[in-house]
């Protein structure tokens, strides 16, 4: 611990300077820091931070010993507390602010780089420590598109229609989203347990002839993927089915999944046309899209085909 500066003023001096972020008093009195006045946090004194995150988060954060239960909130998933001591302590506590600065800081949307598409904040999930699940808008002019599902989308943007690769996405759709949602006929049961389908669909289709709605049944009876056209683009959304882990490509064969199918599936999306690969699923290190080549796309395909045969 610096000798010259306190554990709430070297905090303060690193969070205060990010941008947009806000030093003040919360209406506790506590000493806190917002984003767009949203309070991403606050300190009690230079003994402890308390702030709060997503219940997925928040249990892998507990996991890893980084936080503890908030006094006030005893066995309550969300609110958190962390104790400051030492060095390391502090550290962390500006790491943990981090966090959430950058989940309500870019609340509108990760600009991915490309043209008309946007990213929802990375969702830790609880089945894997290192996993992220993205929401991603297709900005368009006949109405915009939400691709996938997490429990904080953000605010994207307007959405005119809602579609998820499979069931399993309906577990970590957020609450109170009332975008007409469209899912695979032979998702709908497991779906329909949470939320409203609007409709549903077993064939490929075209929509406004820039989205192509194609099965590719396998990770479930029911995954479908979806190819978005847009300047000069082509976007393959596949959800599970196949995923990035470090940049590699990955398929997510579960002991429920229909090898054979998932053998078609595969050997249809090698044929496809596309040269962006936007999987539900990606490992936080590396990549959430990956840029392809119908070569790259072959040569990676064949190397999954071989493995799943």
């Amino acid at each position: 611990m610096s000798e010259q500066r306190s554990a709430s003023e070297r905090i303060i001096e690193e969070v205060g300077d990010w941008p947009g972020v806000e030093v003040g008093k919360n209406a506790r009195g506590g000493l806190a820091f917002f984003v767009c006045r949203k309070e991403i946090g606050h300190l009690h004194g230079d003994h402890a931070l308390h702030t709060g995150f997503p219940k997925v988060q928040w249990q892998a954060l507990k996991d890893e010993g980084r936080i503890v239960d908030h006094p006030v909130f005893p066995g309550k998933p969300g609110p958190a507390a962390r104790r400051i001591e030492d060095e390391d302590d502090v550290l962390d506590a500006i790491e943990l602010l981090r966090l959430n600065y950058d989940r309500s800081g870019r609340r509108r949307g990760f600009e991915t780089g490309f043209s008309g598409l946007r990213a929802s904040a990375p969702e830790l999930l609880p089945f894997g420590p290192s996993l992220e699940a993205r929401a991603f808008l297709l900005e368009r002019e006949h109405g915009n598109i939400l691709v996938y599902a997490v429990p904080d989308p953000g605010q994207l943007g307007e959405i005119s229609r809602w579609y998820l690769n499979h069931r399993h996405e309906a577990g970590f759709a957020p609450e109170g989203l009332q975008a007409p949602l469209f899912v695979h006929e032979n998702e709908r049961a497991g779906v329909a347990q949470r939320l409203h389908v609007r409709g549903t669909f077993s064939r490929r289709h075209v929509l406004d002839e820039d989205f192509e709605v194609i099965p590719i049944p396998g990770h479930t009876s029911g995954a479908t993927a979806y190819l978005w056209e847009n300047a000069g683009h082509r976007f393959l959304f596949t959800g599970d089915t196949l995923l990035l882990n470090r940049g590699e490509w990955r398929a997510a064969v579960l002991e429920s999944s229909d090898r054979r199918a998932y053998v078609e599936s595969l050997e249809l999306i090698r044929g496809l046309d596309f040269d962006v690969l936007v999987p539900w699923i990606s490992t936080s290190e590396g990549p959430y899209l990956a840029e392809t080549s119908p070569d790259e796309t072959g040569r990676r395909i064949d190397e999954l085909l071989s493995r799943i045969r």
